[in-house]
């Protein structure tokens, strides 16, 4: 068996310089992933990228699946803050923030979707992770809170087991569309889908 790639960072940043080091690295990460994909993302084109020597990169990541992960990490967290404005804003109705919310998420794990192939050919399996499973439980928080006050009384008895299956369906689906590029206008139709059978088992208004 493979052994799996140590993706840990090794230390956080503390000081001004340190800190920016490594946000150059992470921009630089992103560029290369970006417009050239896993077969351009090395150490050592990350480090000229990022105009520091290859020893500041391990300095900070024992390699680049550490680097990926770091990547990862923060891209869950700038989804979360995308996503949790549309489910708790009172300025729609159930049904409509619903929509949104699951149109965004396929957006964003549309965006994703080049770090997730290269943590899997670096063999970790990101729902393995226990920052994944936080994730996870935060996200069933959210769903949670908006489900009880757009059902009211009308709530399930079984509501934990209800937030945690949509928790799943709806990960779980918007990741499998978004494994293989497709047009946006194909993945929003495939949300609206989703969305629907949804609004329509819950009778959202």
């Amino acid at each position: 068996m493979a052994r799996k790639p140590n993706i840990a960072s090794k230390k956080q940043p503390q000081q001004s310089r340190s800190i920016a080091t490594v946000a150059a690295i992470v921009e630089a990460a992103t560029y290369i992933l970006t417009r050239g994909g896993l077969a351009d993302f090395t150490s050592n084109k990350v480090a000229e990228r990022a105009g520091v020597n290859v020893a500041s990169f391990y300095q900070y990541f024992p390699n680049k699946e550490a680097l990926l992960f770091h990547i990862v990490q923060r891209t869950w967290d700038e989804q979360l803050a995308r996503l949790e404005p549309i489910l708790t804003s009172g300025d729609a109705g159930p049904a409509e923030r619903l929509r949104a919310f699951v149109r965004e998420l396929i957006l964003v794990e549309a965006a994703e979707a080049e770090l997730r192939r290269g943590m899997r050919a670096a063999s970790v399996e990101l729902h393995d992770t226990p920052e994944f499973k936080a994730l996870l439980a935060r996200g069933t928080a959210l769903f949670n809170g908006f489900l009880s006050a757009a059902l009211g009384a009308r709530v399930p008895d079984a509501l934990d087991f209800t937030v945690e299956t949509i928790a799943i369906l709806i990960t779980s689906f918007t990741e499998r569309a978004t494994d293989e590029p497709r047009p946006t206008d194909h993945l929003l139709r495939q949300a609206d889908f989703l969305a629907d059978l949804l609004i329509a088992r819950f009778d959202l208004a």
